[in-house]
């Protein structure tokens, strides 16, 4: 599930900028290609932090009322914040983008820990992948992608 992708970087790479408009679209796309499927699930987890809002519009879409979030922090899983899963649930595990496969190798890692069904889903994927996660959108570039939640907005606000 890995490949390599370390010349992408925030500081050396150009930038795309993803729309509000973008992450509508990519997230309808997905939730039609999991509703295909005929697959269907209890649960979503949201891979903290960008899987966290991607996370809310899937659930929104597949009509799921059930998010919990796989905590990873400085690259590492929070072994301690981990939600309990059950065996006899499904889970759909949701991120942002399938860049190195560092993120979901560990996530896979730790939700295999407790013997439940579950598929992955991102809203991007920086290069067609032949596994198992269903994606919105091939990017085949090596652009640093910035969703519109990892702006900063710089505008000063005045008082009255």
């Amino acid at each position: 599930m890995r490949f390599k992708t370390n010349e992408i970087s925030e500081e050396n790479s150009p930038k795309e900028y993803c729309s509000w408009n973008e992450i509508e679209f990519l997230t309808k796309v997905l939730a039609y290609k999991i509703q295909r499927s005929n697959k269907r699930y209890d649960t979503i987890l949201g891979i903290t932090n960008g899987g966290i809002i991607p996370a809310r519009l899937m659930a929104r879409e597949l009509d799921i009322n059930h998010i919990q979030f796989i905590p990873i922090r400085d690259k590492k899983i929070q072994n301690d914040e981990m939600p309990q899963l059950l065996k006899d649930k499904k889970y759909l595990i949701i991120d942002d983008i399938y860049d190195t496969g560092d993120t979901f190798s560990k996530a896979y890692d730790i939700i295999k820990l407790f013997n439940c069904d579950f598929d992955f889903g991102v809203l991007m994927c920086r290069y067609k992948q032949n596994n198992s996660v269903l994606v919105g959108k091939i990017l085949n570039h090596k652009k640093w992608i910035v969703f519109p939640w990892e702006r900063r907005n710089h505008m000063k606000i005045h008082s009255k």
